[in-house]
Protein backbone atom coordinates (compact mmCIF):
# COMPACT_ATOMS: atom_id res chain seq x y z
CA UNK A 1 0.00 0.00 0.00
CA UNK A 2 1.54 3.33 -0.84
CA UNK A 3 1.32 6.67 1.35
CA UNK A 4 -1.51 8.04 -1.63
CA UNK A 5 -3.80 4.88 -0.83
CA UNK A 6 -6.15 6.49 1.53
CA UNK A 7 -6.94 8.93 -1.25
CA UNK A 8 -8.39 7.26 -3.62
CA UNK A 9 -10.28 5.38 -1.09
CA UNK A 10 -11.71 9.00 0.48
CA UNK A 11 -12.33 10.03 -3.59
CA UNK A 12 -14.63 6.99 -4.01
CA UNK A 13 -16.19 7.62 -1.02
CA UNK A 14 -17.16 11.49 -2.20
CA UNK A 15 -17.99 10.46 -5.71
CA UNK A 16 -20.55 7.88 -3.33
CA UNK A 17 -21.62 10.53 -2.06
CA UNK A 18 -21.56 13.16 -4.68
CA UNK A 19 -24.20 10.68 -6.50
CA UNK A 20 -26.98 10.96 -4.09
CA UNK A 21 -27.30 14.61 -4.56
CA UNK A 22 -30.58 15.35 -7.15
CA UNK A 23 -29.51 15.36 -10.50
CA UNK A 24 -25.65 14.44 -9.62
CA UNK A 25 -26.22 10.59 -11.09
CA UNK A 26 -28.02 11.40 -14.49
CA UNK A 27 -24.93 13.95 -15.14
CA UNK A 28 -22.45 11.58 -13.52
CA UNK A 29 -23.55 8.59 -16.11
CA UNK A 30 -24.50 11.19 -19.38
CA UNK A 31 -22.70 11.10 -22.42
CA UNK A 32 -20.96 14.38 -22.08
CA UNK A 33 -19.01 12.65 -19.00
CA UNK A 34 -18.28 9.41 -20.85
CA UNK A 35 -16.95 11.47 -23.78
CA UNK A 36 -14.58 13.64 -21.59
CA UNK A 37 -13.57 10.62 -19.16
CA UNK A 38 -12.76 8.68 -22.71
CA UNK A 39 -10.74 12.07 -24.31
CA UNK A 40 -9.05 11.79 -20.97
CA UNK A 41 -8.37 8.35 -20.53
CA UNK A 42 -6.72 8.47 -24.20
CA UNK A 43 -4.55 11.60 -24.12
CA UNK A 44 -2.76 9.98 -20.56
CA UNK A 45 -2.55 6.97 -22.48
CA UNK A 46 -0.54 8.97 -25.65
CA UNK A 47 1.40 10.74 -22.93
CA UNK A 48 0.10 14.47 -23.42
CA UNK A 49 -0.90 17.10 -21.28
CA UNK A 50 -4.12 19.26 -21.55
CA UNK A 51 -2.32 21.82 -23.48
CA UNK A 52 0.02 19.66 -25.63
CA UNK A 53 -3.62 17.50 -26.75
CA UNK A 54 -4.57 21.10 -27.38
CA UNK A 55 -1.72 22.44 -29.62
CA UNK A 56 -1.47 19.14 -31.46
CA UNK A 57 -5.52 19.35 -31.83
CA UNK A 58 -5.57 22.88 -33.44
CA UNK A 59 -8.48 23.69 -30.53
CA UNK A 60 -8.14 26.07 -27.30
CA UNK A 61 -6.90 24.76 -24.37
CA UNK A 62 -10.65 25.40 -22.60
CA UNK A 63 -12.00 23.40 -25.04
CA UNK A 64 -10.38 20.67 -23.81
CA UNK A 65 -11.14 21.58 -20.32
CA UNK A 66 -14.49 21.98 -20.70
CA UNK A 67 -14.69 19.01 -22.71
CA UNK A 68 -12.82 16.45 -19.98
CA UNK A 69 -14.87 17.48 -17.38
CA UNK A 70 -17.94 16.82 -19.16
CA UNK A 71 -19.62 20.31 -19.08
CA UNK A 72 -20.51 20.71 -22.84
CA UNK A 73 -24.27 20.73 -21.85
CA UNK A 74 -26.24 23.63 -23.19
CA UNK A 75 -26.91 23.52 -19.32
CA UNK A 76 -23.49 24.76 -18.34
CA UNK A 77 -22.96 27.50 -20.69
CA UNK A 78 -19.87 26.56 -21.58
CA UNK A 79 -19.36 27.18 -25.38
CA UNK A 80 -16.86 24.99 -27.80
CA UNK A 81 -15.59 25.60 -31.15
CA UNK A 82 -18.00 22.95 -33.36
CA UNK A 83 -15.09 21.78 -34.75
CA UNK A 84 -13.29 20.86 -31.66
CA UNK A 85 -14.58 17.42 -30.63
CA UNK A 86 -13.43 15.83 -34.26
CA UNK A 87 -9.98 17.36 -34.22
CA UNK A 88 -9.51 16.24 -31.10
CA UNK A 89 -11.01 12.39 -31.61
CA UNK A 90 -8.49 12.91 -34.72
CA UNK A 91 -5.48 14.26 -32.90
CA UNK A 92 -5.86 10.76 -30.45
CA UNK A 93 -6.42 8.67 -33.23
CA UNK A 94 -9.95 8.05 -31.92
CA UNK A 95 -11.49 6.64 -34.87
CA UNK A 96 -14.69 5.20 -33.45
CA UNK A 97 -16.50 4.76 -30.43
CA UNK A 98 -17.74 1.63 -29.06
CA UNK A 99 -19.67 1.71 -26.05
CA UNK A 100 -19.90 -1.00 -23.05
CA UNK A 101 -23.54 -1.40 -21.78
CA UNK A 102 -23.52 -1.55 -18.33
CA UNK A 103 -27.22 -3.63 -18.06
CA UNK A 104 -28.11 -3.27 -13.96
CA UNK A 105 -26.53 0.88 -14.51
CA UNK A 106 -29.00 1.37 -17.43
CA UNK A 107 -31.79 -0.38 -15.65
CA UNK A 108 -31.51 1.68 -12.50
CA UNK A 109 -31.39 4.76 -14.37
CA UNK A 110 -34.50 3.99 -16.27
CA UNK A 111 -36.70 2.86 -13.16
Amino acid sequence: MNKYSHLKKDFEQLKAEVRELPGAAAYLDGPEVAVGQMILARQLEMGYTQQQLADLADVPLEDIKVIQAGLVHSNFGCDIQPDSLSKIFKALKIIGVQPIIDEQAATSMLG
